[in-house]
């Protein structure tokens, strides 16, 4: 009976694994526990079982009360996976373009420049911002219903992030003076490594939230 509840309340849950097992963990202790005692009180396993679930609480009931504190850890984990994706994407560029003998002279061209200038100033808006929704969702708000808006801007911010940062991107090859071709090194294929796998994952994370909230 414990397991096929925990397994129930598994599938109810949505949000990062390792902070959904814990609690799932927690509530398995907590029924084991009951079940102990009600078996120590006279009645046979199953029906302590059955009479601890009981007491828990039916699966419908309860997992409303565990989502909101898996919501806002998976709101957490978009917004610092932002952080780290603009803040490593600039490095990774610029040692690409001093690999291939262009870092010093890359903002000579002036339409790169201007397009870099725009990356420069986007990408620590949105690192700002992705930090404003860590904090606030590592030190947690008051009312459910802030939790779960929180949760769903930081989805709707990763997938604003991804669009924004890949049309960047790609603007950033086509003027780069590094991209002989487009199928090269410093051409789209790059690109898609460089940039396109992060902000893949980013947008998983954003999914992730959405359906977390």
């Amino acid at each position: 009976m414990i397991d096929r509840y925990v397994a129930e309340l598994d599938k109810a849950l949505r949000g990062p694994r390792a902070v959904k097992a814990d609690m799932l963990a927690e509530a398995r202790d907590g029924l084991v526990d009951a079940a102990e005692a009600y078996e120590e009180s006279g009645l046979d396993r199953t029906s302590a079982e059955q009479r601890a679930v009981a007491d828990f609480g039916p699966v419908d009931i309860i997992a409303p009360e565990y989502q909101p504190e898996l919501a806002m850890a998976e709101g957490r984990r978009t917004a610092l996976l932002i952080c780290v994706v603009l803040t490593v994407q600039p490095v990774a560029w610029w040692l690409l373009l001093t690999l291939v003998g262009h870092g010093a002279d890359a903002r000579a061209d002036t339409d790169y420049a201007l397009v870099d200038d725009v990356v420069r100033w986007t990408g620590a808006g949105a690192i700002g911002t992705a930090l404003a929704v860590a904090i606030a969702t590592g030190a947690g708000v008051r009312y459910l219903g802030a939790r779960r808006r929180l949760v769903r801007a930081a989805g709707f911010f990763a997938f604003l992030v991804c669009a924004v940062f890949a049309v960047l991107g790609l603007l950033l090859t086509l003027y780069s003076p590094a991209t002989d071709s487009l199928l090269g090194l410093t051409g789209l294929p790059m690109t898609a490594l460089l940039l396109g796998v992060p902000l893949a994952g980013v947008a998983v994370a954003g999914r992730r939230c959405l359906a977390a909230s």
